[in-house]
């Protein structure tokens, strides 16, 4: 039986069909690297919690640690690796520092994680 999953996964790993998805994905060493950034910052459930709070908009650190119930600088540190994986973006007003979504498809893959993990 073990020598017909190999044949099998073998064969699936060869099919035309696969060979059409990855044609349509075509990624490259740098596209994996920079996914799997994200992956690592989707990893934690309180950034999931940091994303979604900032699904109504923009907010300080001082605010998002008392949504997410975190020390501001823990909540330095989970913004940090968002911003470094390119999920939130930040600006400067005077010495307060808010942030926001880089893009709002960033909620349909919270969606689809939280989805997948039920």
């Amino acid at each position: 039986m073990p020598d017909r999953a190999n044949r099998d996964l073998r064969l699936c790993a060869t099919s035309e069909r696969l060979d059409a998805v990855i044609d349509i994905m075509a990624t490259t060493e740098d596209d994996r690297q920079r996914s799997a950034a994200v992956a690592r910052a989707l990893g934690d459930p309180k950034r999931l919690c940091v994303l979604e709070s900032l699904a109504g908009g923009e907010a300080s650190v001082g605010e998002l640690a008392g949504r997410v119930a975190c020390q501001v600088p823990n909540m330095s540190q989970h913004l940090s690796v968002l911003r470094s994986a390119g999920l939130v973006t930040a600006r400067r007003d005077g010495s307060t520092v808010y942030y926001r979504l880089s893009d709002p498809r960033i909620l349909e893959a919270c969606q689809l994680l939280q989805s997948l993990a039920r």
